[in-house]
């Protein structure tokens, strides 16, 4: 049987780690051909839970301990932080840590694939420079991945900024909700323009280059934002 191996980068924050281990935990159970290594960025401010919790799984004796594993990326973060520069600096050093695990091993499984945090969509760069294809993981709802994704397009394509509609007393029509919500209910990531907005419409546009996106959700707990995707016929599978 021939193994295969997938890489996971995702987002430093506990959170987004979290939801990316349990999904490589639960892909590794669907097949005993597959190995994962997740990739850790690393922050002056990694916290602590991080650290704790990746040597806990890491420390784990069970059947998927030897199928599991994690790599530290070198810290290189950008004098003003911004997610987008962090990740454009991360490109090389996820280039050399795949190259190294994929050619010094001799027993190294196929690369299949590279599976991307929400934030960290521009490491597509270098999956595309292995000839692997890219899956997103959204670690909050699809009904957010929903909204996020009309946000961009009224950005985009209507040419309407996010942020003024703060004082709009008019509502928004999401595919994604069950019911049109008021503008100035928007959450705070929309309306902080440069802190928030910007980075995510930067990462959300790249979305359509995926060969895929896996949510952190089921469809018996959001029916109506699923199936929103079934028939818009523009997001990947």
């Amino acid at each position: 049987m021939e193994k295969a191996q997938l890489v996971f980068v995702p987002a430093p924050a506990i959170g987004h780690l979290i939801s990316t281990v349990e999904l490589a935990k639960l892909l590794l159970n669907r097949d005993q051909r597959l190995s994962i290594t997740v990739l850790l960025i690393k922050l002056s401010n990694f916290d602590a839970k991080i650290n704790s919790y990746v040597q806990s799984v890491a420390g784990a004796s069970n059947s998927l301990s030897n199928r599991l594993r994690f790599i530290d990326l070198p810290k290189d973060e950008p004098e003003i932080f911004d997610f987008v520069s962090l990740i454009e600096r991360q490109k090389p050093h996820v280039k050399q840590v795949v190259s190294n695990i994929t050619k010094s091993e001799s027993d190294s499984p196929r690369l299949a694939g590279f599976v991307l945090d929400m934030f960290c969509m521009d490491v597509m760069d270098v999956a595309n420079e292995f000839g692997v294809p890219s899956y997103v993981f959204f670690t909050s709802s699809a009904a957010f991945l929903g909204f996020m994704l009309h946000v961009q397009v009224i950005h985009d394509e209507q040419k309407v900024d996010p942020t003024e509609l703060k004082e709009s007393d008019g509502v928004l029509a999401v595919p994604s909700f069950v019911s049109p919500f008021p503008a100035k209910a928007m959450p705070s990531c929309v309306l902080r323009h440069n802190i928030w907005l910007t980075p995510l419409l930067h990462n959300f546009r790249r979305f359509k280059e995926a060969k895929g996106i896996m949510v952190n959700t089921v469809f018996e707990l959001e029916p109506c934002a699923v199936e929103s995707f079934h028939f818009n016929g523009k997001s990947p599978p």
